[in-house]
């Protein structure tokens, strides 16, 4: 007699790689988005809101995403030469980079890539320059960790996949004290 797969049997396969997929891929640094630094802050004739990501702030790549909008009447400025500067509050060491329109996912917002060697705090620094001749300045402070360190989020399909192995296991022995019962 041909025996057949249980199809339970199937899944567990399925669950193991995609556990050991989770674990391989690196979690995506998300443009455009991130924490709110500043919002709606007046800088000269213009107002800004600021978001970096990731989230706490690592060395490394760092996004640095930003609206401008007119003061007046909130209308989105997309002429405007904006630089973006991390100055260390240790070492006075500083990196800049400009913000653009065109290198960001959301073409409503500028956007700078830093990459902040050395963990510390920094004072950011954007400097915002209208093709009107207006020009506003505004900062904020960020605290760059050494590494993100381990996210207790992990341990959730950790979890899960212990959980449906023991079920596994257990519906298995159960099944097979069942046939050992119709024997006897």
């Amino acid at each position: 007699m041909k025996k057949s797969v249980k199809p339970y049997l199937l899944i567990l396969p399925l669950i193991i790689l995609l556990i050991g997929l989770f674990f391989l891929v690196q979690p995506a640094g998300a443009h455009a988005a991130g924490k709110l630094q500043l919002s709606a802050v007046p800088a000269g004739p213009y107002q800004t809101s600021v978001w970096s990501s990731p989230d706490p702030a690592a060395v490394g790549e760092l996004h640095v995403a930003l609206s401008v909008v007119s003061a007046d009447d909130a209308s989105p400025v997309f002429d405007a030469a904006v630089l973006v500067q991390m100055t260390s509050q240790e070492d006075g060491t500083a990196i800049s980079a400009p913000a653009t329109i065109e290198d960001s996912a959301n073409k409503f917002l500028y956007e700078a890539i830093m990459e902040p060697a050395d963990p510390g705090l920094y004072l950011v620094t954007i400097d915002i320059n209208g093709r009107d001749g207006g020009n506003g300045v505004v900062s904020f402070e960020l605290e760059v960790i050494d590494e993100p360190g381990f996210n207790p989020l992990y341990l959730i399909p950790i979890g899960l996949a212990l959980a449906a192995g023991s079920f596994l296991i257990l519906s298995r022995r159960g099944r097979s004290l069942k046939d050992e019962e119709k024997v006897i």
